[in-house]
């Protein structure tokens, strides 16, 4: 990207021009560098957009090229190739440009003196916070390739998690949507003319019938009051659940749902034990864990503020499992392992059983909603169709009587 300044020199001369970089702290530490230190302004220069920033996620870096980058980068590494000239290597062998370009960036930073952590730390979007922690106690460990490939199999574990519930909730996501569609092509083209007919005709209207013609006549003559009523309460969900209040209420209610809070803490438990058990192995020590643990496990903020509330208790030296123990929102059979863990100071082996366990607990329970939700809307639609045919046929049988 481009970036248009105006600053002065050490020597108050004020100067202007262009420099590119991927984003404004990138610009300002490149003019910082160029014994520019007085910055007046600094703005993007308007460019046509492009593939990536219009569709990021067709286009932009993805997680998966991120998983190929490591292992790759990994690999030139173990072959005793320097780090700047692995990235190098790694930048020709790529093909996507978003990619490409990032690669390059982080191979620039590396030339100028930074660290490998410092310099993905630029891209907290590509590179989330747990690969940037990963990587600094690898490079601590003088063990960069080490890092590289836990990492990566930690990201394609979650990829495939995240694929699989997307897969899982298609099905019912796209019959949910067609039966709405159906339901609204009845109500508003399909039906309004049969039922005219029939209140024409001067028949004697079962009630379902004229059910449907209440319902029919009510989205009629009220449809533009009905669109403003559901706009309105629909945004006046999304700015109630985006002010701090609102967040807390919706996560406690997610927590409070039956089936939706067992998935919520399974997979909550799986991605901490997960965390816990790849950061155990690179040498960082338990409150650096949770910290990174509290900031990646989970964006709801009850189990986010247990997560900080046990740091706070370890730190004190209370261990891992004690505090754990106080807390419900912990299961108990998590809790049980990782104190046999402590006691044998076998941590990271009880964290990687608990991850496993509780990632196939999270499937089996994603598999059993799906597997309740689809007989559910197949049970609505075939109770709406019923409905639907006994409102339009009974009358129907009514008028032939009378005609005969």
């Amino acid at each position: 990207m481009t970036y248009r300044y105006r600053a002065y020199t050490n020597d108050r001369r004020l100067v202007s021009g262009n420099i590119e970089a991927l984003n404004e702290t990138m610009a300002e530490q490149s003019l910082y560098q160029a014994g520019i230190k007085y910055i007046v302004s600094l703005r993007a220069e308007k460019s046509r957009p492009t593939l990536a920033s219009l569709i990021p996620s067709l286009f932009g870096v993805k997680s998966q090229d991120i998983v190929e980058f490591s292992r790759q980068l990994a690999s030139f590494i173990e072959s005793g190739i320097a780090l700047h000239a692995a990235l190098q290597l790694v930048e020709e062998q790529t093909t996507k440009r978003a990619l490409k370009d990032v690669i390059a960036v982080i191979g620039k930073e590396i030339r100028n003196g930074s660290s490998f952590s410092q310099a993905v730390r630029r891209f907290p979007e590509q590179f989330p916070y747990n690969y940037y922690q990963i990587i600094k106690a690898s490079e601590h460990a003088g063990n960069l390739e080490s890092g590289l490939r836990q990492i990566a199999d930690y990201m394609e574990k979650q990829i495939k998690i995240r694929a699989g519930i997307r897969r899982a909730l298609a099905y019912p996501a796209v019959v949910t949507v067609m039966a709405i569609g159906i339901f609204v092509l009845m109500i508003t083209m399909v039906l309004p003319p049969i039922l005219s007919l029939f209140s024409s005709l001067g028949a004697d209207l079962p009630w379902t019938t004229r059910l449907m013609m209440g319902m029919v006549n009510f989205f009629a003559d009220y449809l533009w009051q009905i669109a403003v009523v559901v706009v309105l309460i629909v945004f006046g969900i999304f700015i109630y659940t985006r002010l701090p209040a609102g967040k807390l209420a919706l996560d406690k209610m997610a927590l409070k749902l039956p089936v939706l809070s067992r998935i919520i803490i399974q997979r909550t438990m799986a991605h901490f034990c997960r965390t816990t058990n790849m950061m155990l192995r690179s040498g960082m020590q338990l409150p650096e864990i949770i910290d990174v643990a509290t900031q990646t496990a989970s964006s709801n903020r009850v189990i986010i503020k247990a997560l900080s509330d046990l740091r706070l208790k370890l730190v004190e030296g209370q261990g891992l499992s004690r505090p754990m123990s106080e807390n419900p929102l912990f299961p108990p059979t998590m809790v049980k392992m990782l104190a046999m863990g402590e006691q044998t100071g076998t941590i990271d082996e009880a964290t990687l059983t608990l991850a496993n366990f509780y990632e196939e607990r999270a499937n089996q329970s994603v598999q059993s909603l799906i597997s309740t939700i689809e007989p559910t809307i197949t049970i609505i639609m075939g109770l709406g169709v019923a409905f639907i045919l006994v409102a339009i046929l009974m009358p129907m049988y009514t008028v032939l009587s009378s005609l005969r």
